[in-house]
This record gives structure tokens, sequence and C-alpha cells, in this order.
């Protein structure tokens, strides 16, 4: 198992920021419809009291028409120039077909027989009407006399001009609200998602190995049912594999002492072995290999059963790791093993981690092992110095191990199928209690490709202060 710790996604492709970006959506959303909601009822009231005013204007000034050429005497030119106007409205005058105005620009051909008709048959009445492109609003008031009507045409500009600076006011302030509801739904998100944070790192605590890891259900009453049960899962779990820790331990353990005494018997026998035939030394060496290898496999076993069972002792002390891989070598070549070279970066070669020595040395010594047996024989060690942790890099001669296999190649009796792994022995412990090993030091361990196209295991732990 590794406990490699992928990169952190991106804020939007979290829970938190996608819940962000879909509060921030519908509320925009929301917003826009609101703001087309409001700008058309402000626009519908101040079009109705544009034409409420026009309504009392053309009324007023239809009276004054009316009484001026009734008693004044006046003629009608003048009496249309007296008339109070607000700028640019027009005012018209048509008695029996005979069409007076104050504007050249505004005749009779603009005022549309769908609004004369009516107010000629005595019918107050408005209408929106073009006058060379431009929107107007034309009133017509009936007279007292037949066929006798006033007009008047009143310009819209100001209330187009209205219109649009309200749809500008409306658009920026939409647009104003994004970044503050995106700042407030993070806000908002926060608080509403934190259960899920807890109940992800509990999760990916026990994932890392720590099942005694469990939800406090009194945190937040909306997560009681979820905790009660992850509890419950994680508590069976625990059992579950604390009692096949100490099964697999008990096992190993009641193995040691028949297979100590057939190591004996052995012993005994190959004192003897020199009357034996070809055959009969050559199965007895077969056997001191196969017991051999049967005595590492029960102390693999156990000492993998006590880590998973939390019965391993952590003994921290400081240990300056190039030192430590340096002498891991060295026994190697005293070994007669293939010699390999070793690199260490200038800023790791003092460098002082906090760990468990013999651990360490155990992690080393199953990878060096495990390049040797499994992948062509080893090439190459480095130490390198990272930001906050040192890595020791191995390299080996080997095919590698496929991407599909380098997760569980961690497991325990992880068998490849892909490499030379597959035809060679071993009993597929040894990268199993490297993983345990490392995690219990706060450690991460993953395998990769190495330059040379071998596999390349990589090592990763906290870096502690040079002493």
């Amino acid at each position: 198992m590794t406990t490699a710790v992928g990169r952190s996604p991106s804020p939007v492709r979290t829970l938190r920021g996608r819940a962000t970006l879909a509060f921030t959506v519908v509320t925009t959303v929301l917003c826009t419809l609101l703001a087309v909601a409001v700008w058309y009822a402000v626009s519908h009231y101040l079009l109705v009291q544009r034409e409420r005013t026009t309504l009392v204007q053309a009324a007023e000034n239809a009276s004054q028409v009316q009484r001026a050429l009734g008693t004044q005497g006046l003629a009608v030119p003048q009496v249309l120039a007296q008339l109070p106007r607000e700028t640019g409205s027009v005012s018209l005058y048509v008695d029996n077909g005979q069409w007076v105005t104050t504007s050249l620009l505004v005749g009779r051909e603009a005022v549309p027989a769908s609004l004369t008709g009516p107010v000629l048959d005595g019918v107050p009445a408005r209408q929106r009407i073009d006058v060379q492109g431009e929107t107007m609003m034309a009133v017509g008031v009936p007279l007292a006399g037949l066929d006798e009507a006033y007009f008047e045409v009143f310009p819209l500009d100001e209330l187009d001009s209205t219109y649009r600076v309200l749809a500008a006011g409306l658009a920026l302030s939409v647009v104003g609200l994004v970044p503050l509801l995106l700042v407030v739904g993070w806000w908002v998100t926060g608080p509403a998602l934190r259960p899920l944070d807890r109940l992800a790192a509990a999760a990916g605590s026990i994932a890392a190995g720590d099942l005694s890891t469990r939800i406090d259900p009194q945190d937040d009453p909306a997560l009681r049912p979820i905790a009660s049960s992850f509890n419950r899962t994680a508590a069976q779990l625990e059992d579950r594999v604390r009692t096949d820790a100490r099964f697999a331990a008990d096992v190993s353990h009641e193995l040691r002492t028949p297979l100590t005494a057939m190591l004996g018997a052995l012993d005994l026998v190959e004192l003897t072995a020199d009357g034996l035939p070809p055959d009969g030394r050559e199965g007895l060496d077969l056997l001191r290999a196969e017991m051999v290898h049967f005595e590492r496999l029960i102390a693999d076993l156990l000492e993998i059963s006590r880590a998973d069972a939390g019965n391993a002792d952590l003994v921290v002390e400081e240990v300056r790791l190039a030192a430590l891989v340096t002498e891991a070598l060295a026994r190697r070549r005293l070994a007669g093993r293939d010699t390999a070279w070793l690199h260490v970066d200038a800023e790791a070669a003092d460098v002082v981690i906090h760990a468990d020595k013999r651990r360490l040395e155990r992690v080393l010594g199953n990878l060096m092992d495990n390049a040797d047996t499994h992948g062509g024989g080893l090439t190459g060690v480095t130490v390198a110095r990272g930001a906050t942790t040192v890595c020791v890099l191995v390299d080996d001669d080997g095919p590698g191990v496929p991407a599909g296999e380098r997760l569980r190649v961690f497991d325990r009796f992880a068998r490849g199928t892909g490499s030379i792994r597959t035809h060679t022995d071993g009993a597929g412990l040894g990268l199993a209690l490297v993983a345990r090993h490392v995690q219990a030091m706060r450690g991460t361990v993953t395998v990769g490709e190495s330059p040379s196209g071998g596999a390349r295991f990589v090592v990763e732990l906290p870096a502690g202060p040079v002493s």
C-alpha cells in the first residue's frame, strides 16, 4: 500500500468550489431575472406617467384653444404659438380638414388616420408615431366644433434616455454582484461543508492506516447518522484487522518452534552429508535454502502482523540519512554483491531526520534486496533534499513496474503480472513492510520509472534540523 499524496485539486474542482460556483450562477440568474423584471416594471411605470402627463397637458391646451378661438377672436397660428408647451412638442389644429401646425417637420402627414379618426368622432386618443425616425407620442382631443380637434405631439427621447440609463445601471449592478456572490458563497459553504471535510479527513486517516480514527457525532446533528455508521464501520474494520494480525502473529510465532527444531535437525544431517551421494547432497542444499526462505518468511510475517496490530514500538532518534545509506551500500560490498553508484546532493549530505533507525535500515535493505531479487540488480541510490523532506531514490535494472500495478505492489503477497517479478522467488512481504515502516515514520513511498527504464522506488521522509 502506498501512502503517497497527490496534487491538491484546484478550488473549482473541490466540492466547496462547485457549491460556491453553483450558488453564484443560480443567484446571478435570479438577480438577472429580477433586474429584467425591475426594468419592465419601472419602464412601464415611467411610460404610464408620461402618457398621463401628455394627456393632461394636451387637454389643458385644447381648452385654451377652445376659449381663445371663441372669445378673443385670435387667429389659429397665434393661439397655437401662445400655448405653454414643453421643449420639442408640437401643436396641431384641424377644422373641417384644414390643418395648422407650429412645426414645419410635423404636419398632417405625421398624424395617422388611426388616431385622427377616433378623435374627430369625439373620442380622445393617443398613439405612438414615428417622425423622421424618432418615436413620439401624439395625443388628440376633440373640440366643440364639427370635425374640429386639437393634437399635440410630445417627444419621448428623454424617456428613452431614462430607459438606457436604467438598463445600464441594472446590468452593472448584476455584473458587480458576481464577485461579491463568489465571496459570500465561499464563506457560506465553508461551515455548511465542514462536516463533510471532517468525514473526508477521517476517511483519509483510516486509509493512511490509523484505524482508531473516529468522528464525534455530537459536533453536528446533521452528521450524526453518518458519523455513527462511519464509527461502527471503522470499529469493525479495526477489530477485523487486529484479529487477523493477531492470528497471523500467533501462527508465525507457533511455527518458529518447529522450524527451529527442523533447522537443528538439518544441521545434524549436514554433519554427515559427506557420505551422501551427489543427488542427496543437492537435495539437502535445496532443503536448506527452502528452510532459510521459510524462516525469513515467518520473521517478515510476524513483523508485519505486529505492525498491523499496532504492537510495533517506534523508537525515534536523530538519524543522518546519507550516512545510513552509505553504510547499507558498504554492507552490500562486504557481502560480495554487485556495487551500485551512490549520489548524495550537497543539500542532503548533512540532513538529520527523526526516525526509527532499525526500521529505516530495514526499509533500505528491503528495497535493495527487492532490486536484486526482482529488478535485475541494484543500479544506484540517490539521496536528495526537498523543501521540507529528504528523499531516497532506489533504481534497479529491471523492466520496471507497470503503471497499473504501482499501487498494489506494496500490498502483502503482491505478485506482478507484467515483469520478471512474476517469475522470481519471494514471499511478497518485503515491500509491504517498507510501506508500513515508512508510514509509521510519517513518510511516503512510491514507485515510478527510473531514467534507465527500470523501477525507481522513492522514499520521502520529513526532514529535521541539521545538528
